[in-house]
C-alpha cells in the first residue's frame, strides 16, 4: 500500500505525507499557449507540459493546478537550460550518499537530490527541470490527483 501511495498519491495530503523528504508541491496555473499547455508559477516561471500531462491538466476544475515532484525527479543545472525554472540555492544538506539541495523559487522552496560530489553554496543560481514522466498534477481546487 505504501509503495502505491508513494508512486500514485490520491491527493496533495498523501503526496506531502508519504515519503521523506515530502513531495514538492507548487501551485501553478495551466494555460493554453499556441498548441501546447504550459504551467505558470506565481513567481513567473513557465514549464511546457508533455501531451500526456497537458491532457491531465485539462481535467482540472479550473486553471489552478498543483505540481508535485519528488526530489529525485527534478534535475538541477548550473547553467541556463531550455524550459528550466530559475532558482537560487537556499541551503545544502549532505547526508553521505546523497545531498539535498534546497532551492528557493520566489516564495517556495523545493528539495532536490544531487550527487554528494556536487558543490553548491547558498545563493548560487541554478535551473531546475522536471521529469515529465514522473510529474504529478493535482486539481488546484479539490487537491485530488489528476489521472491520465
Amino acid at each position: 500500500m505504501y509503495k502505491r501511495q508513494f508512486a500514485h498519491p490520491a491527493n496533495t495530503f498523501v503526496a506531502g505525507f508519504v515519503g521523506s523528504p515530502a513531495m514538492n508541491l507548487l501551485p501553478a496555473t495551466a494555460e493554453a499557449r499556441g498548441g501546447e499547455v504550459v504551467l505558470r508559477g506565481a513567481d513567473g516561471w513557465v514549464v511546457p507540459l508533455s501531451p500526456e500531462n497537458a491532457g491531465r491538466a485539462r481535467k482540472a476544475t479550473g486553471p489552478a493546478v498543483i505540481v508535485g515532484a519528488r526530489h529525485g525527479t527534478i534535475a538541477l543545472h548550473r547553467e541556463i537550460v531550455p524550459d528550466g525554472i530559475p532558482g537560487r540555492i537556499y541551503t545544502v544538506e549532505p547526508t553521505g550518499d546523497i545531498t539535498y539541495a534546497y532551492v528557493a523559487l520566489g516564495s517556495a522552496t523545493l528539495v532536490v537530490s544531487v550527487a554528494p560530489s556536487v558543490t553548491l553554496a547558498p545563493d548560487d543560481p541554478v535551473w531546475l527541470t522536471l521529469d515529465q514522466a514522473r510529474l504529478h498534477l493535482f486539481d488546484g481546487q479539490t487537491q485530488q490527483a489528476l489521472a491520465a
